[in-house]
């Protein structure tokens, strides 16, 4: 997938390593015609910028040439349409007096095409590029933070920051923020009420995808730009927009393990999805802006927003030691015990948990002794208990675990499911049996997600189903969680893969012109002679929405 829609090394030449490449999510800020009109070497802007060469590049909206003042090289930005930044924007930005906000020196209009004179950086965009954890903290991260507030105090939200719209400086270190086409005024202070226009979904924070902009959805989208500087990815590179908008209003971002535990922090309390508690500024569960980004780079330690029992005033955690690691945090705590299943449950049902924190947290103590207590009343129910009882001290741990397995989000389970159905690997049919008996689905739902009905839909009505096929029909309940849970449409079978109708039909055309008796043999293992679909082939049809198909060819059959 590409991404990229601004500002980019072009060629081998130093001279020419500034901006943008297109690509098919280029930002595309309306519908307006869009005109080109090339500009010849020597024709001056201002009467002074002198044009030297136009980059080979292409952009969804402007020009772009290498231009020349008092020795000085610049980049003149010819816009192909003539509303395409917005005044304000850019009184704003000339009021701008910030070394990680990029300049805008002049503005005006050629053949009735705005223009803007801006830095030339040689060193280009951060696009494609990774860094250390060591470099993100000690420069980009300062950097941005500061050019993000000197934008947010004068009212402006940026509204796509990623890679590409973040330059590297001359000196190599720091980093300027540009491109703001699609940025807006705060209309009443603390908001701005948008289209979706011009947002790129991958760096989009959840708020946004109902066309709420706020300083706080900058941010968001600056936690995702780190991510990928660091990994050389975007978490969410393989889902369409649809998927995007599902998946972080509900999940807290996948976070893969080679990341530092600091940074993933940081990261996670960047894109906190939750902005109820915003304004509250004592509340530690709210998405990380300026002052918190400020003081994590001065190595001052802050709750991470949604985790742990308690709020910013709770004591602090003495050592915990488990499995010969000490831990000082909740958080931290409850991931380990959940991932040494059987320790952890050892912990707290041996009362090690409720004796420690008897000591300094009393909350927490009871609830451990209430689960000594309800695993005593209810035997062989250990298991459920103790996975309630994690989910309630880290209210924040998103990835789903159960017994010795974990997965990173409930999309990673399906795909885990997913795979081991087309490999035919049926050992963990009586782990999937114990979560759809326990409705552990329902019950990580409405622990991380209380308001969000799509996806308690989803779960119920695998959970439903599970009650009516256990008898018959089990595998038919797995492929249809599989597909629910992960967002996957492929079709796998007879080792070809098949993501649409379309696909399959062309395929099945195939084999008939080839030979009939190929193709008929095909059908019969889709379709049996008792008219009876492959068990992955309905599953598969009903997650591409074609269930009412489904039941109009069955009430044919019986006609």
């Amino acid at each position: 997938m590409d991404n990229r829609t601004q500002i980019n090394p072009i060629n081998n030449s130093s001279a020419n390593a500034i901006n943008d490449l297109g690509g098919e999510n280029a930002t595309v800020i309306n519908q307006a015609v869009a005109q080109t009109t090339t500009l010849s070497v020597g024709t001056l802007l201002c009467e002074k910028y002198e044009i030297e060469s136009k980059l080979d590049v292409v952009t969804g909206e402007a020009d772009l040439y290498i231009c020349n003042y008092t020795n000085e090289v610049y980049i003149a930005k010819v816009y192909r349409r003539k509303v395409a930044i917005k005044s304000e924007v850019i009184d704003i930005l000339k009021k701008i007096k910030s070394p990680y906000v990029a300049k805008i020196f002049e503005t005006g209009e050629i053949y009735g095409l705005p223009f803007e004179i801006i830095p030339y950086y040689k060193n280009g965009s951060l696009q494609g590029k990774k860094f250390s954890f060591e470099e993100l903290k000690s420069s980009i991260i300062p950097s941005v933070n500061e050019g993000l507030k000197a934008l947010h105090e004068k009212g402006m939200i940026h509204k796509d920051l990623k890679p590409s719209n973040i330059m590297l400086c001359d000196n190599g270190e720091n980093v300027a923020i540009i491109d703001f086409g699609v940025s807006s005024v705060r209309e009443d202070g603390n908001t701005v009420l948008v289209t979706k226009t011009g947002m790129t979904p991958e760096y989009s924070a959840p708020e946004t995808f109902r066309n709420l902009f706020l300083e706080e959805s900058d941010y968001y989208s600056f936690g995702v730009t780190l991510f990928e500087l660091f990994c050389g990815y975007t978490p969410y590179a393989n889902m369409n927009q649809e998927q995007i908008e599902q998946y972080v209003s509900v999940q807290r971002m996948p976070i893969p393990k080679n990341m530092p535990e600091e940074l993933a922090d940081f990261i996670n309390a960047l894109t906190y999805y939750d902005i109820t508690n915003r304004r509250n500024r004592s509340n530690p569960n709210r998405r990380w802006t300026y002052e918190e980004v400020k003081k994590w780079c001065d190595g001052k330690k802050q709750i991470i927003p949604g985790e742990g029992v308690g709020n910013s005033t709770a004591p602090t955690m003495p050592p915990y030691t488990f499995k010969d690691k000490r831990y000082t945090d909740v958080p931290s705590l409850v991931k380990a015990l959940a991932e040494n299943w059987k320790d952890g449950k050892k912990e707290l049902f041996r009362g090690i948990m409720s004796g420690f924190f008897k000591g300094f947290n009393p909350q927490i103590a009871g609830y451990c002794m209430d689960s000594e207590d309800e695993a005593k009343k209810m035997s062989g129910k250990d298991d459920i208990i103790f996975w309630k009882l994690l989910y309630k001290l880290a209210p924040a741990l998103k990835a789903f675990y159960w017994k010795e397995l974990s997965f990173e989000s409930l999309p990673a389970l399906g795909r885990d499911i997913l795979e081991k159905l087309w490999s035919g690997n049926k050992s963990q049919y009586e782990y999937y049996d114990s979560i759809l008996n326990e409705k552990l689905l329902s019950g990580y739902a409405q622990m991380i997600a209380p308001d969000n009905t799509g996806l308690k839909n989803a779960v119920d009505s695998i959970e439903t189903m599970y009650k009516v096929e256990i008898k018959n029909n089990k595998e038919k309940v797995y492929y249809m969680m599989a597909y629910m849970l992960s967002g996957q449409k492929i079709f796998n079978f007879e080792g070809k893969q098949f993501r649409t109708v379309g696909e399959l039909a062309e395929y099945m055309k195939e084999l008939l012109d080839n030979s009939y008796e190929s193709f008929q043999n095909f059908c019969h293992k889709m379709i049996d002679f008792n008219d009876k679909l492959d068990v992955q082939l309905e599953c598969w049809l009903i997650a591409l929405g074609k269930r009412n198909e489904l039941e109009q060819w069955r009430k044919s059959l019986v006609g």
